[in-house]
């Protein structure tokens, strides 16, 4: 019995660390081109127009929020969107590494305007 379960934790923890992290192959930030930035790194879960949905409307593989849904959109405050960017929340990942929170509050606009249409 003590072999299975031990043999159980080491698949688990194998399986782990093939899974990666999820971060790492996201570009670092750098310049001053948001909307580029939103199009490489934000759109592969979000979506180009932030709706979580590619351009023929289904659902991404790692949806994001649904920035679009002006209802939910619009209740966050700009440090909610700061934290879950910097720190990450269930599937999304932390940018602490990718982006500094000043470049995180310049992306806030571009989050925004999703809602607005």
């Amino acid at each position: 019995m003590c072999r299975r379960i031990t043999l159980s934790a080491l698949l688990l923890v194998g399986a782990s660390l093939m899974a990666g992290d999820p971060a790492k192959d996201l570009p670092k930030f750098s310049g001053s081109d948001y909307q580029k930035y939103w199009d490489d790194a934000c759109a592969r879960c979000h979506g180009a127009n932030g709706s979580g949905r590619d351009n023929s409307g289904k659902p991404l593989p790692d949806n994001g929020f649904d920035f679009t849904d002006s209802r939910k959109a619009n209740k966050k405050k700009d440090s909610d969107w700061i934290k879950v960017t910097m720190e990450g929340k269930d599937k999304m990942p932390a940018f602490k590494d990718k982006m500094t929170q000043a470049d995180v509050e310049k992306m806030i606009p571009i989050m925004r305007k999703f809602a607005a249409k």
